[in-house]
């Protein structure tokens, strides 16, 4: 939604670009100190389930428990020296500014996930420098980026690194123990604890140099986790210290017509989301074989129905249809110009956002009940969602 923690410069300063989260007066940041940040991993113990590599060489739990350790004594501090070695710090730079993020090993050789907004400042002859926790230092190069997910692989020339491991994210209860591991404000190896806030929470990346806004919503975890400006691009692991999301973004509470008064409050209030990690891991998957990313789509622009921009909780009754593409999923499913969308799947959808969100939650070709309403009667159909087409 904002973009209100992006770079912080060789002064030290959180240079923020301000969107509304809720009318409220809330706002959200990109989670980075400079280009990016990064949040980290952690893991609590070795307590079941064995580990399988999957075809892009990702390692991935077989359990599909949750991540809840059967012990609770020094869960945080074993969690942490578990995923330490894996979590790395990010530095870029080019010629209009420089930033520090973080980021995951999840490739013994090198491969490294990330943000997309902590190594886009790159693109254009920027440089990206990784710093292993043993101090040692490494040129990367960018594999693949994917701007509408927020999410990049880079690599350095490494090998024998020690790879952090895929959980389950499907399986994450609210109230569960999540850690976090990154450099805030380059403290590299900042070890921070939370819990499961909630799931499936609408938010937007608030990446403005992203050219597709439309569809640049994260089906977020949100944390309490602290995160702060630097925190970007590394993982939110459960008590195994399996990765189960990137954290990308902070919420902020903002001046002006906020009820809270003051300025923006740029760094942890305790609001803070992830991308999640099953979507993270199948976006690094192509990232790394194909070198860009794939998206389903239902093919229509929406607007939030009878949208409520008074409550902090700003939604509305679902997502009205504004226009369609031609043969697309929902025109051939039946729906038409005008229908409010009012949920999809088991999902309630009370806003666009909540629309796009869903939608990404699935994959290319997925069959998935829609349930509308048209002239004040509710029906339901079924679309088959569709490859979405790259932006121009």
């Amino acid at each position: 939604m904002g973009d209100p923690s992006g770079p912080q410069g060789r002064g030290g300063t959180v240079a923020l670009r301000r969107r509304r989260l809720v009318a409220a007066g809330l706002a959200l940041a990109l989670v980075s100190a400079g280009v990016g940040g990064a949040v980290g991993a952690l893991v609590a113990g070795d307590d079941g389930g064995s580990t399988v590599v999957t075809t892009a060489g990702l390692e991935r739990s077989s359990s599909t428990e949750g991540g809840t350790s059967p012990a609770a004594s020094d869960t945080v501090s074993a969690a942490a020296k578990k995923i330490l070695p894996s979590v790395v710090t990010i530095s870029e730079e080019s010629s209009s500014e420089s930033g520090t993020g973080s980021g995951t090993i999840i490739r013994a050789d090198g491969h490294i996930l990330t943000n997309n907004h902590v190594v886009s400042g790159a693109a254009d002859g920027g440089t990206l420098t990784v710093t292993l926790q043993d101090g040692r230092t490494f040129s990367a190069q960018v594999v693949g980026t994917d701007p509408s997910s927020d999410l990049a692989i880079i690599k350095i020339n490494a090998s024998g690194l020690t790879a952090a491991t895929f959980g389950n994210s499907d399986s994450l209860n609210i109230g569960e123990l999540v850690v976090a591991v990154g450099s805030p404000l380059g403290l590299n190896g900042t070890v921070t604890s939370g819990i499961v806030s909630a799931v499936h929470r609408p938010v937007r990346t608030g990446d403005s140099t992203v050219r597709d806004q439309q569809n640049t919503v994260l089906d977020a975890i949100q944390t309490d986790a602290p995160i702060n400006p630097g925190n970007s691009g590394g993982p939110l692991v459960n008590s195994r210290g399996e990765i189960i999301g990137v954290n990308s973004a902070i919420a902020t509470v903002g001046g002006g017509s906020s009820p809270f008064g003051g300025t923006q409050q740029s760094g942890n209030i305790g609001v803070g989301f992830a991308i999640p990690g099953n979507y993270a891991e199948s976006v690094a998957t192509q990232l790394i074989t194909a070198g860009r990313a794939q998206h389903p789509y239902l093919g229509v622009a929406a607007s939030t129905a009878d949208e409520n921009t008074r409550s902090t909780a700003a939604s509305g009754t679902g997502a009205q249809i504004r226009t369609m593409v031609s043969g697309g999923p929902a025109e051939s499913a039946g729906l038409r110009v005008g229908d409010v969308i009012t949920k999809l799947g088991d999902r309630a959808i009370p806003d666009v956002d909540s629309l796009i969100a869903a939608v990404r939650s699935h994959g290319i070709g997925d069959d998935v009940e829609v349930t509308y309403t048209r002239d004040g009667k509710s029906a339901t159909t079924t679309a088959k969602l569709a490859l979405q087409p790259p932006t121009s």
